[in-house]
């Protein structure tokens, strides 16, 4: 479990008139874990510890950031969820997931595998808007959570969204937000230290379950480049003292030998600015000019800057595709053994975005069965993720050749990226060829009347 972020569990949830109370308790808690999940979104967003580095005024003091946190989390984040996920079922599910296309799901999803990948979790508000239609709200982890009951179960007990309000001038006057159990939302004010004001009356809803989804980026709910930062700040603070050098090497000390240039202060100083003017100086027989400067072994840094930089790949989980390994004439299975690392990862994001996506699904069908729709179950549904990976389509079509006859069709057509729905497809190539066979009886039918007539 990650330390620095610890679950949110209770005995049992309170009763209505004490939860406010309880739940401004976990605010506090929240508003002490705000610094480090700010950090991990600044590292994102390009602002590293390395910005804040001081030296003296006459040193160089290149700051410079090599956002790896950033590509990491947008690399793995397409990777899960670059393709719309799937929902197939034995039953009809088209209104689930004619829902799920109202609420543009696809879009969501996305949002959420980026703050999985950058906080650890994400969070998802399931709500009905003026006119009843179901809809979703992606909640930063900086605004929400869900407090869990104690036992190994982990179940859901309450979640709470929150935000801060500002006055006129921008001053911070406290926060608002709201409490959502299982059965009932309740609107909630705080004070600017997070101490509860007052709390509204609890309005009923139809969800069947608390309706802020919080979806586990892993099993410690960390996120994908966290446990690299120090290789992050290495590198930056290597990248940044490179430029250093190179600067401090152009501001090489002039070091003169066997000759003053002027016999006070003043003197020196106008030879010195008549030297840097025009680039030239004379010297006295016997004297010697040389610039002294340290000498740099740019060879050793490159190894370290490549070796810092591998490391960072190799602990992420996420490969270097400038890396020439990633050529294009790689073959699918070679690729594939490039990308293990990644697809293990994935594996594990897929199984916890699947539960996510699934209580996301069973609130949905809580509402639509209110509504007077019929009971889906949700179990039976299939959730299918395809990943943003390269493929080689000769390979493939090779594949599915040597296993015709072998395999069902509906799973070979699943094999190639460019189709969609592998059930719809198997459908249009029957009714194709259904509809070739018609043509090609009545063309036999027409043909044979023709020779009937001319006989």
């Amino acid at each position: 479990m990650n330390e620095h972020l610890p679950i949110f569990t209770i005995s049992a949830l309170p009763e209505s008139e004490n939860l406010p109370a309880v739940a401004a308790k976990f605010i506090q808690r929240h508003g002490n874990e705000i610094d480090y999940l700010t950090k991990l979104d600044a590292y994102y967003r390009g602002k590293h510890d390395i910005l804040n580095r001081v030296k003296g005024a006459d040193l160089s003091n290149n700051r410079l950031v090599c956002n790896h946190a950033k590509y990491i989390a947008d690399f793995t984040s397409a990777y899960l969820i670059g393709s719309p996920v799937t929902y197939t079922a034995d039953s009809d599910i088209t209104v689930l997931t004619d829902a799920l296309k109202a609420a543009d799901a696809p879009t969501q999803d996305i949002d959420l595998a980026h703050d999985d990948a950058i906080f650890g979790r994400a969070y998802e508000m399931i709500y009905l808007d003026e006119n009843a239609g179901i809809k979703l709200a992606k909640i930063s982890p900086l605004n929400g959570f869900v407090v869990y009951d104690d036992t190994v179960e982990q179940r859901p007990l309450f979640s709470v969204h929150y935000y801060p309000t500002f006055d006129d001038n921008g001053q911070k006057t406290g926060y608002k937000g709201s409490i959502s159990t299982d059965s009932y939302i309740q609107d909630i004010t705080l004070t600017a230290a997070r101490n509860l004001q007052s709390a509204g009356e609890p309005v009923p809803h139809y969800f069947g379950k608390v309706p802020l989804d919080e979806i586990y980026n892993n099993a410690e709910r960390m996120g994908d480049f966290e446990n690299v930062i120090s290789l992050i700040d290495a590198y930056n603070t290597l990248q940044s003292d490179r430029v250093n050098d190179k600067e401090q090497f152009v501001k090489a000390l002039l070091v003169i030998t066997g000759q003053v240039l002027g016999d006070t202060d003043e003197e020196s100083s106008e030879t010195y600015d008549a030297i840097r003017k025009h680039g030239v100086m004379t010297l006295d027989q016997g004297s010697t000019a040389s610039f002294l400067t340290r000498q740099l072994d740019e060879s050793s840094v490159e190894i370290l800057s490549k070796s810092i930089s591998h490391d960072i790949h190799k602990f992420s989980g996420v490969p270097d595709m400038s890396d020439e390994n990633f050529a294009g004439n790689v073959s699918g299975v070679a690729m594939k053994y490039k990308l293990l690392a990644l697809e293990q990862m994935t594996k594990f994001k897929e199984r916890y975005f699947t539960e996510g996506l699934r209580y996301r699904l069973e609130c949905i069908a809580n509402v639509l069965r209110a509504k007077g729709g019929a009971a889906i179950d949700v179990k039976d549904i299939n959730i299918q993720f395809t990943h943003s990976l390269p493929a080689n389509e000769t390979e493939l079509a090779q594949l599915i050749g040597s296993l015709s006859g072998t395999v069902s069709q509906e799973t070979l057509l699943s094999l190639l990226p460019f189709v969609k729905d592998p059930t719809a497809e198997v459908k249009a190539v029957n009714d194709e060829k259904q509809a070739n066979a018609e043509r090609m009886v009545d063309s036999m039918m027409h043909s044979d009347m023709h020779s009937h007539l001319n006989e």
